[in-house]
């Protein structure tokens, strides 16, 4: 069966197989480390496409977003980091991919070694942990596209605070004029950039999760790794409790049932040496008595 770009991981066949076969030989700890870490890329994959999925919508609005001058340059700023962002996930998702099939290629490895050389290939799994390291490039690609987003979301902030103020002085520059006093107009936030940056904050708790998954997906392989380990001392430990619990023959019952065997070989045979001088003393006497001849008067 061929991976699919959106087939979930933890229904793929091969990794279905290879946990089926680690319960079945006791190590169901392992198996579950390895659900988890597929759920987790599976879910992984998921908040990906939503983030592109939002993107979508802030290409809309920046599309819509009217042309003032003021706001040209909050607009291409913002263009441009959607663009870049836009990249940064569909990378991030092809090398997602090649986690995916990198994993379903090792759980089939281990599942056709386990069928030709028995339950011990099955500590293979521990190999999983090589996949560590194509996690960790994800999770810093996540962590560098959060800091984009959070750049993003301070210029929104940063234009709404000045066109917030700029309004402000308008209005008191008219109060002025009209010699009335300058009010005081609070922290009312600039309603337009606040609709802009709602798809950013969207975006950032999307990646924000990903982020999540991606450090519990790593840590599922360290703890793949420490099972495995585990198993084998735990096995290690029962064998060697069987050695110690088998019953220990005492020397010297041995040498009293070799002395028994022994007496007793030698009892049987004087007694076979009395038996036979006997037989020769009989024959002896036999032969000592005269023979008689003639006639009896």
């Amino acid at each position: 069966m061929e991976m699919t770009e959106n087939m979930q991981l933890t229904k793929e066949q091969n990794l279905m197989e290879l946990m089926e076969l680690l319960r079945k030989n006791n190590m169901k700890e392992a198996a579950n480390s390895i659900f988890e870490m597929a759920a987790y890329v599976d879910v992984m994959e998921k908040k990906m496409d939503s983030v592109l999925e939002e993107l979508g919508t802030v290409k809309d609005q920046l599309h819509k977003m009217e042309e003032r001058e003021a706001e040209k340059g909050l607009k291409q700023s913002l263009k441009r980091a959607v663009g870049k962002l836009e990249q940064d996930c569909k990378a991030m998702k092809e090398k997602l991919f090649e986690v995916k099939a990198e994993i379903k290629a090792k759980a089939g490895e281990i599942v056709t070694a386990a069928k030709q050389k028995g339950k011990a290939a099955l500590n293979k799994v521990a190999e999983f942990l090589g996949i560590k390291k194509k996690l960790e490039n994800i999770r810093q690609n996540v962590q560098e596209s959060i800091a984009d987003v959070d750049k993003s979301i301070g210029k929104i902030d940063a234009f709404g605070t000045g066109m917030r103020e700029a309004g402000q002085k308008i209005a008191n520059t008219f109060r002025t004029f009209a010699d009335k006093p300058e009010k005081e107009y609070g922290e009312k936030k600039f309603s337009k950039t606040e609709l802009i940056k709602k798809p950013f904050q969207a975006k950032r708790k999307l990646l924000s999760g990903i982020l999540n998954c991606a450090d519990a997906a790593i840590e599922k392989t360290e703890r793949l790794a420490a099972d495995v380990k585990q198993y084998q001392t735990d096995k290690a430990e029962r064998e060697t409790a069987n050695i110690d619990n088998t019953e220990a023959v005492n020397p010297m019952e041995l040498a009293m049932v070799a002395e028994t065997e022994f007496q007793y070989g030698a009892e049987a045979f004087e007694a076979h040496q009395q038996e036979t001088v006997k037989e020769m003393a009989k024959d002896k006497t036999t032969k000592n008595v005269p023979v008689k001849s003639g006639k009896s008067r």
